[in-house]
């Protein structure tokens, strides 16, 4: 068994912040890396061709003139096309640094900030510039350039603009942003990022402007690009990740129309609105829900049809028919969704047996239900589950069924399950939100269908498992499919991309190569893989209650990738403590003690107040959270249960020392307390409390996140090699880790640290983790890092033993 430690363990992670991309470093040795102001980045690719602008503003935060050295990692192949600043009027230029001279510079750096993420750099080359003088309180811009080719494989062309990956990721004081130009011979398809969720517009299919900005944003990780350039009507792109050859591995399908497919290809839609006006939308609801639809009725195109229903305690439906979206037609619903008044009960079987009804029998137009509701069915039928069969029975035709949630009185997995069955999506719109603004977000990316009812099929030896979603939605114009999955074989394989195009049935045969074993760099296929498919695990719990087998999937998945559930928390620790560190001799030969860790790390002088030890030996109120999780895990643990209400006031107050140590807490606060009242309601066999309500709502948001994740994300877990390393209480701990091993204590930053990785450069990704780390070498020994203590030199014949495999 293994119990969970929520995410307010990390709060004891103290080590200093690291510096992303270009550092200016103050040639007083005493002094940290200036902070970065702002960091824009302008990327041009024309053919694979990248012209990358850096520009960074650092500010001088000291009362003295400073003189500083710029330092700044150049990916490989790069050509530097221009880099100098102007100082005092005079022009300053810098210099190319080659990789072996770059290695000591980076490694002295590392030593003065006592900063593992850097060691990321080492074997690249780096450019040099001194700057001086830098003002006083004031700031210095610097810009460079410089031109790389973005490799393509398979037809996938890769960009990266290097960041940060490993240590504590830097952030700027004011604003981060990236602009991204794509232009091509051949139309652009399938622009995808994984790592930052970007903006883009396409003014052509053969260009593509992508942006992404954020003030006081965290550069905790580089920023990647996958683009392919292609011919066909639909493009489909295939990443794959695959780290054993003898295991499954992993893939990615990006489906996406052409940015100019003509209007000729564009299906005529029929559009029903079925929208509550029980009494509990009166007010605001209303009003919102009424601009919502307004906003529908507008963009109508001129071969659409459509008509409204309106449901109280009865059904009531603005014609008996489909109408024509002509102006005269349009601007008459207008008038009558204005007069529309909310009072009654809510209808929902009827209202949704009423519109499904108005389907005609022409199969060369979408027929698409928009269903808005604030409450739960009290008229007629009331039981959700015969109300989704009623819907299904009735729904023969491939009707796509969208549905908005309004405020937390819904049923929700009456309505997740209603759209799922219909190919469609569900969305909630919570009290503080627009309406309107969802209504008309979600509307303008269903309103020019491209290919409905889609099929995947392979015809090789490459066999496809656990796809997700399991079922295709449909293709829209100017969106793009993300389809995850597991794979069996390898070698060539053609995939049949198959859809109606109105009556017409279409089909797409791409050529694509499944590989037998991959490298690191794609590992976010498979993390998202794992996310998608505890999202779905978790809504088949709480649609049908809990099955020992599907929780016990759902919290082996949780474990290896690090998601957050109802059955597990951030941070994942074995029973009993976790032997992180030296003895309390420190002498680097003792077996390693969390407790012993944990105690002056959390109590040192540096630590903010909330972290520091409590009065008469009392420890910190963090800790005593903590303390209280790990004896009673089942229990819905808060902060509540330990801080008094007067000492909760002013934890913020005390936690702002550090602004990432408070978002931590915020954070945890809401999402300890939501997942444990789940646990306790599944526990508890509650399907009505995590069904309907406020907590069927979080419930269903957090598995259509986890459903329809896309970009990477931060977790307590980190993949090193072949295996996971986890972050407890700032330190991280290989999952192979066990307390019998035998272990070595090596400082930090120490001659042995540094000889360490001189020797075995590989270990760098291992370092990059931070300054508190145990990690199993292959000599099966425990190797733990440590910032107090440890042996600061080591014979190179010891360190080489280390890395010996142990035959088996």
């Amino acid at each position: 068994m293994r119990r969970y430690l929520p995410i307010v363990a990390m709060l004891l992670a103290l080590a200093p912040p690291a510096r992303a991309a270009g550092l200016l470093v103050p040639a007083e040795k005493k002094l940290p890396p200036l902070a970065m102001l702002n960091h824009q980045v302008r990327i041009a690719i024309d053919d694979q061709v990248a012209v990358t602008t850096v520009e960074q503003t650092f500010r001088n935060h000291t009362d003295r003139q400073l003189e500083a050295t710029y330092i700044f990692p150049v990916p490989k192949g790069a050509s530097v096309r221009k880099f100098a600043m102007w100082v005092n009027g005079s022009k300053v230029e810098g210099e190319m640094v080659e990789a072996d001279k770059a290695r000591q510079i980076y490694t002295a750096i590392v030593q003065r900030t006592q900063d593992p993420g850097l060691l990321e750099y080492i074997g690249n080359n780096l450019l040099r510039m001194r700057v001086f003088p830098i003002p006083p309180k004031g700031d210095q811009k610097i810009t460079l350039s410089y031109t790389s080719v973005a490799p393509a494989e398979n037809g996938v062309v890769e960009y990266v603009y290097p960041l940060k990956t490993g240590g504590k990721a830097a952030s700027v004081l004011e604003k981060f942003s990236i602009e991204a130009i794509l232009k091509s011979q051949h139309p652009l398809q399938n622009i995808y990022s994984p790592t930052h969720a970007v903006t883009m517009t396409r003014p052509s299919d053969r260009e593509a402007r992508l942006t992404f900005a954020k003030d006081g944003a965290a550069l905790d990780r580089d920023f990647q690009l996958y683009y392919t350039a292609g011919g066909k009507d639909v493009g489909l792109t295939a990443l794959a990740h695959r780290p054993i050859g003898d295991q499954p591995g992993y893939f990615m399908l990006l489906i996406s129309p052409r940015a100019e497919l003509s209007k000729v290809r564009q299906v005529p839609r029929d559009m029903v609105f079925v929208l509550d006006t029980s009494g509990s939308m009166r007010g605001k609801r209303m009003t919102q829900a009424r601009n919502g639809l307004k906003y529908c009725l507008n963009n109508l195109a001129d071969k659409d049809r459509f008509t409204i229903i309106n449901f109280a305690t009865t059904v009531n439906r603005y014609s008996e028919a489909l109408l024509a979206a002509t102006p005269d037609q349009v601007g008459a619903a207008r008038k009558w969704v204005d007069g529309l008044e909310a009072t009654g009960g809510t209808a929902i079987n009827d209202a949704m047996l009423a519109a499904l009804a108005m389907r005609t029998g022409d199969m060369g137009r979408t027929f698409t239900v928009v269903f808005f509701t604030d409450g739960q069915p009290t008229i007629g039928e009331t039981n959700h589950e015969k109300i989704l069969k009623n819907v299904s029975a009735k729904n023969t035709t491939n009707t796509r069924i969208f549905t908005f949630g309004v405020g937390d009185d819904v049923n929700a997995t009456m309505l997740d399950a209603m759209a799922e069955q219909s190919r469609a999506l569900s969305t909630y719109v919570r009290e503080t939100e627009d309406i309107e603004h969802k209504v008309s977000g979600l509307y303008a990316k269903i309103s020019n269908p491209v290919l409905t009812d889609l099929k995947l099929t392979v015809g090789s030896d490459v066999k496809l498992s656990e796809v997700y979603p399991p079922q295709l939605p449909d293709l829209f114009h100017g969106t793009q499919l993300v389809v995850l999955g597991r794979y069996t074989g390898d070698g060539p394989a053609a995939i049949k991309l198959t859809g109606n195009v109105g009556s017409e049935r279409q089909e797409f045969v791409y050529e694509l190569k499944f590989p037998r074993k991959t490298a690191d760099e794609r590992m976010f296929v498979e993390d998202l893989w794992a996310r998608r498919k505890v999202g779905y695990l978790l809504d088949q719990i709480r649609a049908n209650g809990q099955k020992k087998e599907l929780v016990d999937e759902v919290v082996a998945l949780a474990k290896r990738y690090g998601i957050t559930t109802p059955y597990t928390s951030y941070l994942i620790v074995p029973d009993g403590p976790v032997p992180v560190a030296t003895g309390a001799k420190g002498d680097g030969k003792g077996k390693p003690d969390v407790r012993f860790h944990l105690a002056p790390t959390a109590g040192s002088a540096m630590a903010p107040p909330a972290l520091q030890k409590g009065g008469e030996g009392k420890p910190a109120p963090v800790l005593a959270f903590i303390n209280q999780v790990q004896k009673a895990p089942g229990e819905a643990a808060t902060a509540r249960g330990v801080f008094a209400d007067e000492e909760l006031k002013k934890l913020p107050t005390l936690l702002a020392k550090d602004g990432t140590y408070l978002r931590m807490l915020q954070d945890t606060r809401y999402r300890w307390n939501a997942h444990n009242m789940a646990n306790g309601a599944f526990t508890r066999g509650d399907q009505a409390g995590v069904q309907g309500g406020k907590l069927g709502v979080d419930l269903s948001c957090e598995s259509n996140n986890l459903r329809c994740q896309s970009q990477l994300t931060q977790s307590a877990v980190r993949r090193v090699g072949a295996r996971n390393c986890l972050e407890v209480g700032g330190v991280w701990i290989d999952e192979g880790y066990m307390p019998q091993l035998k272990s070595v204590t090596v400082k930090a930053m120490s001659k042995a640290y540094f000889r360490i990785l001189e020797r075995h450069p590989a270990v760098r990704h291992v370092f990059q983790l931070g300054n508190h780390l145990v990690w199993v070498t292959p000599s099966n020994t425990a190797l733990v890092v440590d910032a107090g203590n440890g042996v600061e030199q080591m014979a190179d014949d010891e360190i080489d033993r280390l890395f010996v495999a142990v035959k088996k």
